[in-house]
């Protein structure tokens, strides 16, 4: 008995190893089932891959936008910073000349205006009655036809600047007969409800039948109870004469719009002009700019046509 149990101690490896040891066929199966996996792992590799990347190029290229985009906006309050300095800056030299006009004539200002035979530029005096009948027209009325705000050209510009002119004709009126009916009608406008300091009747060349003025106003967007949307908005009007005819030329449009204290300073150039106030399809205004455009556009309408009044 022992020697039997002995020999089946012995055998038991020998058992073991040949239940272990795999059929060709098996090992087939088995290098198949490794490949197949090999061949998942891959698959499952490349996908992660390719979604890594897709995710890299995507932020890649909103850091780019991003940068692109702020460079743009840095370089618009550039370039709205030095409009504005050049502004504040030809606003200055229009004070001091009307400043010295005042200090080195001989003779009071009021005679100096009334001059017919002067050409030179000299600060004006209020006349004693300024008639500017048509100034009660200025209004801000923003209701009007939407698709007038989209019509090509509504916002002019010559060299790159927005510039309104128009040429009214007065048939029988003599030159010094539209002047003073220019300088009351722009006299009255600069002294409006609306106007902030600043605004005024710059200079006048009676000679030349020539008048400036430099207006600072509130242009309102909406007005409640509650609240008061407005822009000070800045431009230049310059009216000249002649007998039978007289033009208004509007200019120099720049805005001041603050927001919860946040100041911006903008030019009518980069701001109601269809590349920044128009959507790429020439289909309706954006928000912000096209609220702007209208209103400037219905204050020009109403500035002009009061203009005009004023001159019958």
């Amino acid at each position: 008995m022992k020697k039997f149990l002995i020999f089946l101690f012995l055998c038991l490896p020998m058992m073991a190893a040949a239940q272990t040891t795999l059929t060709p066929e098996q090992k087939l199966e088995q290098a198949q089932r490794q490949l197949e996996e090999a061949k998942a792992a891959l698959e499952q590799a490349k996908a992660n891959a390719a979604k890594a990347k897709a995710e890299a190029e995507a932020r890649a290229k909103k850091e780019a936008e991003d940068k692109a985009k702020a460079k743009d906006i840095e370089k618009k309050i550039a370039d709205m910073k030095a409009e504005a300095e050049r502004l504040s800056r030809e606003a200055e030299a229009l004070s001091e000349a009307a400043n010295k006009a005042q200090t080195t004539t001989a003779t009071p200002a009021t005679k100096a205006v009334s001059n017919a035979s002067s050409d030179a530029w000299v600060a004006p005096t209020t006349p004693a009655t300024a008639a500017a009948r048509a100034n009660k027209n200025v209004s801000t009325d923003t209701k009007a036809n939407k698709d007038l705000y989209l019509q090509k050209g509504i916002i002019p510009e010559v060299n790159g600047q927005v510039v309104w002119t128009e040429t009214f004709n007065v048939p029988g009126a003599t030159a010094d007969e539209l002047y003073d009916k220019a300088f009351a009608y722009l006299t009255e406008l600069t002294q409006g409800d609306n106007q902030l300091s600043g605004s005024k009747v710059a200079l006048v060349n009676k000679g030349e039948h020539s008048i400036v003025a430099t207006v600072r106003e509130k242009l309102i967007f909406s007005s409640s109870f509650l609240s008061l949307d407005y822009t000070q908005f800045n431009y230049v009007l310059q009216a000249t004469c002649r007998d039978g005819q007289a033009t208004l030329t509007m200019n120099r449009l720049t805005y001041r719009y603050d927001v919860q204290g946040n100041v911006s300073d903008l030019s009518a150039e980069q701001w109601i002009t269809d590349k920044y106030a128009v959507n790429k399809k020439q289909t309706r205004l954006l928000p912000v700019s096209g609220k702007f455009r209208r209103a400037t556009v219905d204050r020009k309408n109403s500035i002009f046509e009061g203009f005009a009044q004023a001159l019958k």
